[in-house]
């Protein structure tokens, strides 16, 4: 089987979301159902996560595997033949089986936006229509309160039996107006059910003066899933850019993938869980760059997937070719 990454770009207003849904038209299923026209078989596309009922895409990312041994070039062109003109195949590239593009996400980058002008039909899909002007100062300076690592319990809608670790970092949170049209960009390691679109309501609700900006400060520290009310509209919500980790070994559970910010002299990779991204071990390279040192937490099991030890071992081995010993070592890590 041959494994395609994919990037695709789509208006969301005539589609229940991302998902395959029983009864509804979604995103997910229109693309299946071409390339299942191409391939005369059912094939499953797997997204780097769920875009919303009338939420956009400039830049989802997906992936499928096929028997078909097709150029890029051709799969484009004939998925798109039969795909209507509100989803469009941007690119298409054969990719290693260690890819996946849900669990190996490094970074997404959406960006909301704001019509404070007279109404435009020509962007109401892609734009909320909100038509009077709004604080951006203000906005700004509550946006700061995002940025960095926080408990998002209040700004997403996943229940906590659902999702317990609600805790994202925001890398970056950018503003910019053009003809009227407020554009505020987000730039994070992942994001939950309607959180984007929870902050920007509050920061909306600080644009007209309902909330000051410390507001946002305090929701956050709540950590309730009943003080932000403000959902802003799914139209004026696009999915920009996913960006990837690059991985060096995996397995059903685990990945070994490099590291988003190196903190740390000599830290090569993280170990962690596929699902979660929970950090279970780290690899280091020791200062006379002859020794590598895999750390693994003493409370984990994967000190006894022997098989994928070795795995992470050869690969080491094939991407560091001066490297002479590789020492592994169970103990509690910070």
């Amino acid at each position: 089987m041959i494994r395609y990454k994919c990037i695709v770009s789509y208006c969301g207003a005539n589609y229940a979301g991302w998902q395959r849904q029983n009864g509804v038209n979604s995103i997910q299923a229109t693309i299946e159902d071409a390339i299942k026209i191409i391939t005369v078989k059912d094939t499953t596309i797997v997204g780097s996560g769920r875009t919303d009922a009338k939420v956009n895409a400039r830049g989802q990312v997906f992936h499928f595997d096929s028997d078909i041994d097709m150029s890029p070039y051709k799969w484009k062109g004939a998925i798109n033949g039969f795909l209507p003109g509100d989803i469009h195949i941007l690119s298409i590239e054969k990719v290693d089986d260690l890819f996946h593009s849900r669990f190996d996400v490094k970074e997404k980058k959406y960006t909301y936006r704001i019509n404070m002008s007279e109404y435009d039909v020509f962007t109401k899909d892609t734009v909320y229509q909100y038509c009077r002007p709004l604080n951006v100062e203000k906005m700004i300076e509550a946006s700061k309160y995002f940025l960095g690592t926080h408990d998002f319990t209040s700004y997403c809608s996943n229940s906590l039996e659902q999702m317990e670790d609600q805790t994202r970092t925001i890398y970056d949170i950018q503003f910019s107006i053009d003809q009227n049209i407020l554009s505020i960009t987000y730039s994070g390691n992942g994001f939950m059910r309607y959180m984007v679109r929870m902050m920007s309501g509050d920061l909306i609700e600080v644009g007209k003066g309902k909330l000051q900006p410390v507001d946002i400060q305090k929701h956050l520290e709540a950590k309730s899933k009943r003080i932000v009310q403000k959902n802003a509209p799914a139209e004026g919500l696009t999915l920009e850019h996913v960006d990837y980790f690059k991985v060096l070994a995996m397995n059903d559970t685990y990945c070994v993938h490099d590291l988003l910010i190196e903190q740390e002299n000599n830290l090569l990779y993280l170990i962690s869980v596929r699902k979660t991204n929970k950090t279970v071990g780290k690899i280091y390279l020791d200062e006379n760059s002859s020794t590598i040192t895999i750390k693994l937490l003493s409370a984990n099991k994967i000190i006894d997937e022997e098989n994928f030890i070795e795995d992470i071992k050869s690969s080491l081995k094939n991407k560091f070719s001066d490297i002479q010993q590789i020492v592994v070592k169970n103990f509690g890590i910070k």
